[in-house]
Protein backbone atom coordinates (compact mmCIF):
# COMPACT_ATOMS: atom_id res chain seq x y z
CA UNK A 1 0.00 0.00 0.00
CA UNK A 2 1.07 3.43 -0.49
CA UNK A 3 2.05 5.28 2.54
CA UNK A 4 -0.16 8.01 1.96
CA UNK A 5 -2.95 5.83 1.19
CA UNK A 6 -5.62 4.79 4.04
CA UNK A 7 -6.73 1.18 4.20
CA UNK A 8 -10.16 2.20 3.51
CA UNK A 9 -8.96 3.87 -0.06
CA UNK A 10 -6.88 1.19 -0.79
CA UNK A 11 -9.50 -1.86 -0.47
CA UNK A 12 -12.19 0.69 -2.65
CA UNK A 13 -9.37 0.95 -5.22
CA UNK A 14 -9.35 -2.58 -5.97
CA UNK A 15 -12.83 -3.30 -6.39
CA UNK A 16 -13.62 -1.84 -9.86
CA UNK A 17 -15.42 1.10 -8.39
CA UNK A 18 -17.90 -0.98 -6.70
CA UNK A 19 -17.46 0.16 -3.30
CA UNK A 20 -16.16 3.59 -2.61
CA UNK A 21 -14.97 5.62 0.75
CA UNK A 22 -17.28 8.97 -0.77
CA UNK A 23 -19.72 9.28 2.20
CA UNK A 24 -21.85 10.84 -0.14
CA UNK A 25 -21.58 8.30 -3.35
CA UNK A 26 -24.80 5.91 -2.60
CA UNK A 27 -24.36 4.61 -6.38
CA UNK A 28 -21.14 2.30 -4.54
CA UNK A 29 -20.90 0.48 -1.23
CA UNK A 30 -19.29 2.79 1.62
CA UNK A 31 -15.54 1.26 2.55
CA UNK A 32 -15.23 2.89 6.51
CA UNK A 33 -13.17 1.63 8.71
CA UNK A 34 -12.90 1.90 12.82
CA UNK A 35 -16.12 2.32 15.04
CA UNK A 36 -15.51 5.64 15.15
CA UNK A 37 -16.89 5.93 12.21
CA UNK A 38 -20.23 4.64 13.16
CA UNK A 39 -22.59 7.47 11.97
CA UNK A 40 -21.47 7.08 8.71
CA UNK A 41 -22.53 3.05 9.18
CA UNK A 42 -25.92 4.11 10.33
CA UNK A 43 -26.64 6.78 7.68
CA UNK A 44 -25.45 3.62 5.29
CA UNK A 45 -27.51 1.52 7.18
CA UNK A 46 -30.83 4.22 6.54
CA UNK A 47 -30.20 4.16 2.76
CA UNK A 48 -30.11 0.48 2.64
CA UNK A 49 -26.41 0.91 1.06
CA UNK A 50 -24.11 -1.89 1.41
CA UNK A 51 -20.81 -1.00 3.39
CA UNK A 52 -17.68 -2.89 4.23
CA UNK A 53 -16.60 -2.58 7.79
CA UNK A 54 -12.72 -2.26 8.42
CA UNK A 55 -10.76 -3.22 11.54
CA UNK A 56 -8.10 -5.34 13.18
CA UNK A 57 -8.47 -8.94 12.04
CA UNK A 58 -9.74 -12.01 14.29
CA UNK A 59 -6.44 -13.72 15.03
CA UNK A 60 -2.24 -14.26 14.14
CA UNK A 61 -1.72 -10.12 15.67
CA UNK A 62 -0.06 -11.09 19.08
CA UNK A 63 3.92 -11.90 18.69
CA UNK A 64 4.04 -15.48 17.39
CA UNK A 65 6.55 -17.24 15.22
CA UNK A 66 5.41 -16.20 12.55
CA UNK A 67 4.85 -12.93 13.57
CA UNK A 68 7.71 -12.49 16.05
CA UNK A 69 7.04 -8.18 16.53
CA UNK A 70 3.44 -9.20 17.47
CA UNK A 71 2.51 -6.50 14.31
CA UNK A 72 -1.01 -5.61 13.21
CA UNK A 73 -0.75 -7.66 10.23
CA UNK A 74 -4.45 -8.96 10.06
CA UNK A 75 -6.86 -6.69 9.26
CA UNK A 76 -10.60 -8.14 8.86
CA UNK A 77 -13.31 -6.88 5.75
CA UNK A 78 -16.46 -7.54 6.93
CA UNK A 79 -19.60 -7.16 5.00
CA UNK A 80 -22.66 -5.23 6.14
CA UNK A 81 -21.55 -5.67 9.53
CA UNK A 82 -18.86 -5.05 12.27
CA UNK A 83 -17.37 -8.71 12.80
CA UNK A 84 -18.36 -12.06 10.59
CA UNK A 85 -21.35 -13.59 12.34
CA UNK A 86 -22.53 -16.20 10.70
CA UNK A 87 -21.06 -19.96 10.38
CA UNK A 88 -19.75 -20.47 6.27
CA UNK A 89 -18.34 -23.22 4.49
CA UNK A 90 -14.92 -22.03 3.70
CA UNK A 91 -11.62 -24.40 2.76
CA UNK A 92 -9.02 -24.82 5.47
CA UNK A 93 -6.21 -23.51 3.81
CA UNK A 94 -6.17 -20.11 5.08
CA UNK A 95 -6.61 -21.09 8.80
CA UNK A 96 -4.03 -24.08 8.42
CA UNK A 97 -1.57 -21.12 7.41
CA UNK A 98 -2.32 -19.28 10.97
CA UNK A 99 -2.30 -22.52 13.14
CA UNK A 100 1.04 -22.82 11.37
CA UNK A 101 2.08 -19.08 12.54
CA UNK A 102 0.73 -19.40 15.83
CA UNK A 103 0.35 -23.09 17.37
CA UNK A 104 -1.55 -21.36 20.02
CA UNK A 105 -4.86 -21.49 17.29
CA UNK A 106 -4.68 -25.44 17.29
CA UNK A 107 -7.24 -27.10 18.57
CA UNK A 108 -6.43 -29.07 21.42
CA UNK A 109 -9.99 -29.36 22.90
CA UNK A 110 -11.89 -27.80 25.45
CA UNK A 111 -9.21 -26.88 28.70
CA UNK A 112 -10.18 -28.15 31.96
CA UNK A 113 -12.62 -25.88 34.04
CA UNK A 114 -11.28 -23.48 36.03
CA UNK A 115 -12.56 -21.19 39.18
CA UNK A 116 -12.14 -17.77 37.16
CA UNK A 117 -14.90 -15.44 35.24
CA UNK A 118 -12.99 -13.35 32.63
CA UNK A 119 -15.01 -10.12 32.14
CA UNK A 120 -13.21 -8.48 29.07
CA UNK A 121 -14.46 -4.78 29.27
CA UNK A 122 -15.55 -3.34 25.66
CA UNK A 123 -14.34 -0.18 24.04
CA UNK A 124 -16.71 2.40 25.30
CA UNK A 125 -17.07 3.48 21.50
CA UNK A 126 -18.59 -0.23 20.65
CA UNK A 127 -21.28 0.19 23.21
CA UNK A 128 -22.30 3.35 21.87
CA UNK A 129 -22.72 1.56 18.34
CA UNK A 130 -25.38 -0.45 19.50
CA UNK A 131 -27.31 2.15 21.84
CA UNK A 132 -25.91 0.98 25.17
CA UNK A 133 -24.61 2.66 27.69
CA UNK A 134 -20.75 1.39 28.65
CA UNK A 135 -20.53 2.10 32.66
CA UNK A 136 -24.01 0.79 32.96
CA UNK A 137 -22.87 -2.74 30.83
CA UNK A 138 -20.12 -2.94 32.59
CA UNK A 139 -21.31 -2.22 36.57
CA UNK A 140 -24.51 -4.24 35.45
CA UNK A 141 -22.53 -7.27 33.81
CA UNK A 142 -19.97 -8.29 36.80
CA UNK A 143 -23.10 -7.76 39.24
CA UNK A 144 -25.08 -9.94 37.31
CA UNK A 145 -21.87 -12.51 37.35
CA UNK A 146 -21.66 -12.03 40.93
CA UNK A 147 -24.81 -12.81 42.30
CA UNK A 148 -24.87 -16.17 39.99
CA UNK A 149 -21.76 -18.28 40.68
CA UNK A 150 -19.40 -18.13 43.29
CA UNK A 151 -16.41 -18.00 41.05
CA UNK A 152 -13.96 -15.51 41.22
CA UNK A 153 -14.57 -12.73 38.63
CA UNK A 154 -11.62 -11.21 36.90
CA UNK A 155 -11.95 -7.69 34.49
CA UNK A 156 -9.62 -7.38 31.70
CA UNK A 157 -9.43 -3.80 30.70
CA UNK A 158 -9.37 -2.99 27.23
CA UNK A 159 -5.60 -1.32 27.93
CA UNK A 160 -3.32 -0.18 25.09
CA UNK A 161 -1.80 -2.55 22.04
CA UNK A 162 1.20 -2.54 23.94
CA UNK A 163 0.10 -3.70 27.18
CA UNK A 164 -2.45 -6.49 25.48
CA UNK A 165 1.19 -7.72 23.82
CA UNK A 166 2.68 -7.82 26.94
CA UNK A 167 -0.03 -9.52 28.58
CA UNK A 168 -1.96 -11.31 26.22
CA UNK A 169 -5.72 -12.65 25.76
CA UNK A 170 -3.80 -16.33 26.07
CA UNK A 171 -1.97 -15.46 29.60
CA UNK A 172 -5.27 -14.56 30.76
CA UNK A 173 -7.62 -17.56 29.61
CA UNK A 174 -4.06 -19.65 31.11
CA UNK A 175 -4.76 -18.19 34.51
CA UNK A 176 -7.59 -20.85 35.36
CA UNK A 177 -10.23 -19.10 33.53
CA UNK A 178 -13.84 -21.00 33.69
CA UNK A 179 -15.65 -19.20 30.86
CA UNK A 180 -15.22 -15.54 28.91
CA UNK A 181 -17.54 -12.95 29.27
CA UNK A 182 -17.57 -10.40 26.22
CA UNK A 183 -19.88 -7.06 24.64
CA UNK A 184 -18.66 -8.14 21.43
CA UNK A 185 -14.76 -8.36 21.70
CA UNK A 186 -12.51 -10.84 19.38
CA UNK A 187 -11.27 -11.92 23.00
CA UNK A 188 -14.18 -13.81 22.57
CA UNK A 189 -13.66 -16.03 20.10
CA UNK A 190 -10.15 -16.35 20.69
CA UNK A 191 -11.21 -17.72 24.13
CA UNK A 192 -13.62 -20.19 22.77
CA UNK A 193 -11.18 -21.47 19.78
CA UNK A 194 -8.03 -21.75 22.62
CA UNK A 195 -10.78 -23.98 24.48
CA UNK A 196 -13.18 -21.95 26.86
CA UNK A 197 -16.17 -20.74 26.44
CA UNK A 198 -17.80 -17.86 26.21
CA UNK A 199 -20.63 -15.02 26.43
CA UNK A 200 -21.29 -12.15 24.75
CA UNK A 201 -23.85 -9.59 24.53
CA UNK A 202 -24.11 -8.41 20.84
CA UNK A 203 -23.77 -9.97 17.21
CA UNK A 204 -19.88 -10.71 16.79
CA UNK A 205 -17.78 -13.06 15.57
CA UNK A 206 -18.06 -15.45 18.56
CA UNK A 207 -21.58 -14.95 18.41
CA UNK A 208 -22.41 -18.55 16.46
CA UNK A 209 -20.28 -20.44 19.13
CA UNK A 210 -21.53 -18.30 22.16
CA UNK A 211 -23.84 -17.77 25.15
CA UNK A 212 -25.40 -14.87 25.56
CA UNK A 213 -27.99 -16.01 28.48
CA UNK A 214 -25.73 -14.98 31.88
CA UNK A 215 -27.91 -17.32 33.50
CA UNK A 216 -26.10 -20.08 32.24
CA UNK A 217 -22.93 -18.42 33.55
CA UNK A 218 -22.06 -21.80 35.54
CA UNK A 219 -23.31 -24.44 32.36
CA UNK A 220 -22.00 -22.44 29.00
CA UNK A 221 -22.50 -23.28 25.52
CA UNK A 222 -19.31 -25.82 24.35
CA UNK A 223 -20.33 -25.83 20.68
CA UNK A 224 -18.78 -29.44 19.04
CA UNK A 225 -15.26 -29.08 17.21
CA UNK A 226 -16.37 -29.29 13.96
CA UNK A 227 -18.81 -26.20 14.29
CA UNK A 228 -15.68 -24.59 15.67
CA UNK A 229 -13.56 -25.51 12.85
CA UNK A 230 -16.06 -24.25 10.53
CA UNK A 231 -16.15 -20.73 11.92
CA UNK A 232 -12.31 -20.28 12.31
CA UNK A 233 -12.09 -21.61 8.88
CA UNK A 234 -14.66 -18.98 7.51
CA UNK A 235 -13.14 -16.08 9.94
CA UNK A 236 -9.78 -16.44 7.95
CA UNK A 237 -11.29 -15.89 5.00
CA UNK A 238 -12.51 -12.73 6.66
CA UNK A 239 -9.20 -11.07 7.31
CA UNK A 240 -6.21 -9.99 5.06
CA UNK A 241 -2.58 -8.64 4.70
CA UNK A 242 -2.07 -5.34 3.75
CA UNK A 243 -0.94 -7.09 0.88
CA UNK A 244 -3.85 -9.09 -0.17
CA UNK A 245 -6.24 -5.58 0.84
CA UNK A 246 -4.28 -3.36 -2.14
CA UNK A 247 -3.42 -6.28 -4.66
CA UNK A 248 -7.49 -7.33 -5.11
CA UNK A 249 -7.19 -10.70 -3.50
CA UNK A 250 -9.64 -9.48 -0.48
CA UNK A 251 -12.37 -8.24 -2.74
CA UNK A 252 -12.06 -11.33 -4.70
CA UNK A 253 -13.03 -13.26 -1.90
CA UNK A 254 -15.50 -11.06 -0.24
CA UNK A 255 -17.66 -10.46 -3.38
CA UNK A 256 -18.10 -14.62 -3.85
CA UNK A 257 -19.45 -14.29 0.20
Amino acid sequence: MVEDISWEESFANSTDRKCSTDYEDTESALVVRGIIKRKYIHKAESQNRDFYYMDTGYFGNFASPGNPGGKKIWHRVVKNELQKSTLKEFPPDRWNALVKSDPRLAWRGWKKPGDKILVVIPNPKSCDFFGIDYEEWKQSTIQTIKKLTNKIVIVREKGSRSQRQHYSIYDALDDGVFATVAFNSIAAIESIAYGIPAFVSVSCAASPLAESDLTKINSPYYPDEKLIQQHCQSLAYGQFTGEEISNGTAWKILKKD
